[in-house]
């Protein structure tokens, strides 16, 4: 009688092939980590730089006023800011931007472009407010604020 040759990894090979598999993935995985931590990272500072280049265009083309106030000194509203910065004025300048850009780090989706209005020269954001953005009506300061840490870009 004949043997049949069969073809096929056997329980060694396989064993084999899922360590190198796994060894592989030890060390890529890692650095595709790192890259999308950094790319996250440099689209948040993006869109604050962004941001902010467009909250002093608004005050050029306002009489000082910021994105949301009527009057120097008034205290803005979320939904005045992000009205102020998305419509067409009548001198022609605006919209200042499409959309409210969204926080990469926010992992609520409904969350994402939320901001938090202030009118406090004192006031600093704590990354606890429960919001993407963070804006500062006394001062013009425009911040991330969904970590501690992302409140120093």
């Amino acid at each position: 009688m004949e043997k049949k040759e069969t073809k096929g990894l056997t329980l060694c090979d396989g064993c084999i092939l899922a360590l190198i598999i796994g060894v592989a993935a030890s060390v890529f995985t890692p650095g595709v980590t790192q890259a999308i931590e950094g790319q996250k990272l440099s689209d948040l500072v993006d869109r604050l730089q962004v941001t902010r280049s467009r909250i002093m265009l608004y005050k050029g083309y306002n009489n000082g006023l910021l994105p949301g106030q009527q009057f120097e000194g008034d205290s803005v509203t979320s939904e005045g800011f992000v009205r102020a910065m998305a419509q067409d004025n009548p001198d022609g300048s605006g919209p200042y931007l499409s959309e409210i850009f969204e926080n990469p780090y926010v992992l609520d989706l409904a969350r994402r472009s939320t901001i938090t209005c202030v009118n406090d020269v004192n006031a600093t954001p704590t990354g606890t407010e429960q919001t993407a953005w963070w804006f500062n009506a006394a001062t013009g300061d425009f911040f991330a604020c969904d970590s501690q840490f992302h409140t120093n870009y």
